[in-house]
């Protein structure tokens, strides 16, 4: 929401996603969703322009949140 004119721009695509979580860098957002009926993460950028579906293996994707950068 564009708090000086109120103005609401959805940055996913559906009723399916759920729990997002801001980057550290407030750039990004990560979210659970379904695809293809399966559950699935994916990323936007908070402008909802690039959207990016994460690899990962089957299984339960609930509550996604950042974690510490490792190398």
């Amino acid at each position: 929401m564009e708090l000086a004119s109120g103005n609401v721009t959805a940055v996913t695509d559906t009723a399916e996603d759920e729990n997002p979580s801001f980057a550290p860098n407030s750039r990004l957002i990560v979210y659970a969703t379904r695809q293809g009926g399966r559950e699935a993460l994916m990323t936007t950028t908070v402008d909802g322009k690039i959207k990016a579906r994460l690899a990962g293996r089957s299984g339960d994707i609930r509550e996604p949140s950042w974690g510490p950068f490792q190398r």
